[in-house]
């Protein structure tokens, strides 16, 4: 077998197209003729063979066969005997329903796969992708600035919520080049997520939704989507916005790599408005498109263990950027040691989770992270530092 059949036989998608066909009752109709029709085709290349020389030849047989059931008929070919006669007008009768039952099995199999794949009840075939949990007013702004951010290509992006689907519908009309897969059903069920392929993606953003019904608590549904994305792929980045900054101890607990508190800053905003004027569009065009692009970038090997004063002026001559801040980035931690010691709801429901999934609170991830701006000319730059820039704005650029 050829490297290009493994591949064909390897590939999911085809193997549930190939499976919805065996299951379709037209597609076993299709089968029936198509076994009948080589039943026919055999015995008339057998009773013309001896006596019409082109039905020696397997291929110009094939080549009949194929133009006689398109009922095309050039009559380069055709058979002499009287009952291979017979037979050929009954292949050109069912070459007729064939064709006919062929294209109505294969549109209604495809489109069949087209409305599950709009109603988010397929499973997505993908890799590398960023997967959004949930649906709040914030999607647009997340949708976007993963845009402007994106180094290179944005990876694909799947969203798991229960919003109906003109909702998605409109979300991939505002958004038309970036690729959105939508994965209907409840982001805590861990049959959900895999239908996301979660344990193939890079990352996860959690977005506060409470519920179909708005009946739920959005940051207990965090909190359990975490501790089932984190049961699954231990090692995945999850990123979880929350409502009530009180929770984000229990977040940080189930294994959220970074938190973001929903309004956090709107005081900060609201006041450097009034007192600095110019720091609140300032900040709105770092994290847009219009201004310089904040990023955290890999610093140079040949940087490591020079001062943050010394890597400032090598990133600014080098690439233009300007370095802000370092985040220093912890390669691992144990579950068990960031619970407290004292006996609470939370860290039983957390053990009791991690319990009911099999799973051990002794696990390793990506780590904490510890963010440093302008931390001293003196600070040296270690192998576990990223830095902070601020590249030029695009007009610059």
């Amino acid at each position: 077998m050829t490297l290009f059949h493994r591949q064909i036989f390897k590939n999911e998608r085809i193997i549930r197209i190939v499976h919805e066909f065996v299951r379709n009752r037209s597609a076993r109709w299709v089968a029936a003729l198509w076994l009948f029709i080589l039943t026919i085709i055999v015995l008339i290349s057998q009773l013309e063979k001896s006596s019409n020389k082109p039905f020696g030849s397997v291929y110009d047989v094939i080549y009949w066969a194929v133009v006689t059931i398109c009922t095309v008929g050039y009559g380069d070919i055709t058979p002499h005997n009287v009952f291979s006669k017979i037979l050929t007008s009954f292949l050109i009768i069912i070459g007729v329903l064939l064709v006919s039952f062929m294209t109505a099995t294969f549109a209604s199999i495809f489109t069949a796969t087209r409305i599950r794949e709009g109603m988010g009840l397929k499973k997505i075939e993908m890799n590398k992708h960023i997967v959004i949990c949930g649906y709040n007013d914030q999607i647009d702004e997340v949708i976007q600035g993963l845009k402007s951010t994106a180094r290179s290509a944005l990876p694909d992006i799947v969203l798991i919520n229960s919003q109906p689907e003109s909702d998605i519908s409109d979300l991939s009309v505002r958004f038309p080049d970036i690729s959105l897969q939508f994965v209907f059903g409840d982001y805590t069920s861990e049959s959900t997520l895999m239908r996301a392929s979660i344990t193939e993606a890079s990352s996860v953003i959690i977005l506060a939704d409470p519920g179909p019904d708005n009946s739920g608590k959005p940051d207990e549904r965090t909190l359990l989507a975490t501790l089932t994305i984190k049961s699954l792929v231990k090692e995945l980045e999850v990123c979880a916005e929350v409502l009530d900054a009180a929770n984000v101890p229990h977040l940080k607990r189930a294994g959220v790599d970074q938190v973001v508190v929903a309004g956090e800053f709107n005081g900060f905003i609201l006041a450097n408005a009034v007192l600095s004027p110019g720091i609140p569009q300032a900040l709105r065009d770092i994290i847009t498109e219009k201004g310089s692009d904040m990023r955290r970038v890999d610093i140079p090997k040949d940087l490591i263990g020079t001062t943050f004063v010394f890597a400032m002026r090598e990133f600014l001559d080098r690439f233009g950027s300007l370095l802000i801040g370092i985040i220093t980035e912890k390669k691992s931690f144990n579950l068990e040691n960031v619970l407290s010691h004292e006996s609470s709801a939370i860290d039983d429901f957390i053990r009791r989770k991690f319990d009911e999934a099999g799973r051990s609170l002794e696990i390793e991830t990506k780590g904490r992270f510890t963010v440093n701006i302008n931390p001293g000319k003196d600070y040296k730059i270690t192998e576990n530092d990223y830095a902070i820039v601020l590249t030029p704005s695009k007009e610059e650029a």
